[in-house]
């Protein structure tokens, strides 16, 4: 009957809206699923940049996401390194397997060069740059520092003096003898290391030595460390030299390392 074939198509009406509804909540559910894949592949395995997937120091198999390239672009005291790495393209390496070492000088730096510093106006920028970048060793050397450590690293810059990192019994961090070191941030793929000066290359010829950073008693400034010919005075220390008598004379000038083997007020 007519009414008969109403119910019919009434009945198939509703089960054809409720296939329509199960589909369209198995298609959230699947987009939703998706999303969260999506987003675990991210923060886990790490997104590649710029076609680069950059490696964990070390050269594990971890990938990551937080590289030195994007840490120095995000960085607000940074924006003329970036800008000279880009010029001098290295900065897609910097989003690349590390580790790397890069001495980033701080906007201040940049904008403190005066027209007599000829060695760094008058350098190409590849050079000038690729001084400023230090490979694997240099990363094992700097993430192994202690105080009264100095040593070199050999950068990028075949051509160029290695680079002389030197650590104060205060903490304090120079870099070619002069640059203060004014903050290191550890990334997946290498150190980044912001001084606050530009580094000047030489030309490969031995570079002379930094002058020697005399540390001195808070109690008494007057009562210093005069560091002895060889090694530091926390060394000489350890090694249990200081009383020895070379060391309690120095020469002349009332011994040496007086504040680090505690004869300050000792009335020597």
């Amino acid at each position: 009957s007519a009414q008969s074939i109403d119910r019919s198509r009434a009945l198939g009406g509703q089960r054809e809206e409720r296939s329509e509804r199960a589909k369209m909540a198995i298609a959230r559910s699947f987009r939703s699923v998706t999303a969260v894949m999506v987003v675990v592949a991210f923060v886990v395995i790490g997104f590649p940049v710029d076609g680069v997937l950059a490696q964990a120091p070390g050269g594990s198999s971890g990938a990551c996401f937080d590289t030195l390239a994007r840490q120095i672009e995000a960085k607000q005291n940074l924006r003329y390194f970036s800008s000279a790495l880009r010029e001098s393209s290295f900065l897609p390496s910097l989003r690349g397997p590390g580790p790397y070492v890069v001495f980033a000088p701080s906007d201040e730096a940049f904008e403190s060069i005066r027209g007599d510093d000829a060695d760094v106006l008058n350098m190409e920028l590849s050079k000038l740059i690729s001084y400023h970048i230090a490979g694997a060793a240099a990363y094992d050397r700097l993430m192994e520092v202690q105080k009264g450590d100095s040593f070199e690293v050999s950068t990028l810059c075949s051509s160029c003096d290695d680079v002389r990192v030197s650590t104060l019994q205060s903490g304090q961090i120079l870099v070619n003898g002069d640059a203060r070191v004014e903050d290191t941030l550890d990334t997946c793929n290498g150190l980044l290391v912001v001084v606050d000066a530009i580094l000047s290359p030489g030309s490969g010829s031995p570079a002379p030595a930094p002058p020697a950073q005399v540390e001195c008693s808070s109690a008494d400034p007057t009562c210093c460390d005069l560091p002895p010919p060889e090694f530091t005075c926390m060394e000489q220390k350890v090694w249990g030299k200081c009383d020895e008598s070379w060391m309690i004379l120095g020469n002349g000038n009332g011994g040496d390392c007086r504040d680090t083997c505690g004869r300050c007020g000792a009335g020597e």
